[in-house]
């Protein structure tokens, strides 16, 4: 039988990207020995292939795995942003309607103090405030010479012999006038309280008779100043309700509106001012007959804070500086 000495047998077995290179050191080996070694071999082999292919198979189970678990995670990311999208939509929806709620609720309000105000006003329809007798301050149904127009006032009948209808009032500064020109037009407040009567009542007032106009005013101190003009008129919307008329001044309070005479009226959505590089109306908050923006606005912004840029009531020359005034009050009367 033949014997090999020293022999050294290397078996590269390959399948797919596996090598194993297996190295027997044989001595004094004989033909069954190797035989039976060979067999081995040949077995190993075959298990190294079933290992193989149960680990190509392993793999692409786990491939298929994380290819279902990105698909997934896709699907969450996926549902996570459609949910947050309706989530912002809801909370967008939310505010609007609150806010369309808040507004349908000062609307009732304001118009809850129309009918209460209206409740209020004395008996009969008055050709001007002169006109009324009993010469009791209140509210009162102002109506044309013609019946052309007819709208509820406040009479002030204690104050320079009384006569008086009242056009604008602050005192407080619970009412917002940095409004538009509608609101400019057809008036805004309750007439016994802080309001602003309306430039198409005033144009038809003092259309159909001349009428003086009592600007009375106080700071923050108490300290109270008028100031008076013995002629006073506006112009029809037409012509953007025009401070057509002034008269002389007189009063304890200088003449401020001497720089609005002739000047149009300005409102945030209407420039009507002579101010080439804005809107007065927008810089002051509040509507007013500007020039350029002039030395008084008395429908600024209601605060104790003194100083030419803070667009408070403001009457320069009630003191010839820019100090905040806690009170103003508008009032004509005819003069006839």
């Amino acid at each position: 039988m033949e014997r090999a000495v020293w022999a050294i047998f290397a078996i590269l077995i390959t399948s797919g990207t596996i090598g194993v290179v297996v190295v027997w050191r044989i001595g004094e080996m004989n033909t069954i020995q190797f035989q039976t070694l060979w067999q081995e071999v040949v077995n190993n082999r075959h298990v190294f292939s079933e290992w193989h292919t149960e680990s190509e198979q392993a793999t692409a189970d786990i491939q298929s795995k994380q290819k279902q678990t990105i698909r997934l995670l896709d699907s969450v990311a996926e549902t996570l942003h459609n949910l947050q999208s309706e989530s912002l939509m809801q909370r967008e929806k939310a505010y609007k309607n609150q806010k369309e709620h808040e507004k349908r609720m000062e609307q009732f309000v304001s118009d809850l103090k129309q009918i209460r105000s209206k409740l209020n006003v004395h008996p009969g329809s008055y050709r001007s405030c002169k006109d009324e007798a009993v010469n009791v301050s209140g509210m009162y149904n102002i109506l044309g010479k013609d019946q052309s127009y007819s709208f509820v006032a406040y009479c002030e009948q204690e104050k320079f012999n009384g006569g008086w209808m009242v056009i604008q009032h602050r005192f407080v500064g619970t009412l917002d006038f940095d409004r538009h020109w509608k609101d400019y037009r057809n008036g805004f407040g309750a007439v016994n309280g802080e309001h602003w009567l309306g430039l198409e009542q005033v144009y038809q007032f003092t259309k159909q008779q001349d009428c003086e106009l009592l600007v009375e005013l106080k700071d923050f101190d108490g300290t109270y100043k008028f100031a008076r003009y013995d002629l006073f008129g506006i112009g029809s919307e037409t012509e953007q309700y025009k401070l057509k008329t002034l008269g002389e001044h007189s009063g304890t309070a200088g003449d401020s509106l001497i720089y609005n005479k002739g000047m149009k009226f300005s409102t945030p959505d209407r420039d009507n001012d002579e101010k080439w590089d804005g809107n007065c109306a927008v810089e002051c908050d509040a509507g007013w007959w500007f020039n350029d923006c002039g030395l008084t606005y008395l429908n600024g912004l209601y605060r104790n804070v003194d100083g030419p840029d803070q667009n408070n009531i403001a009457w320069y020359d009630y003191n010839n500086d820019w100090r905040a005034l806690s009170y103003s009050r508008m009032l004509i009367r005819p003069l006839d």
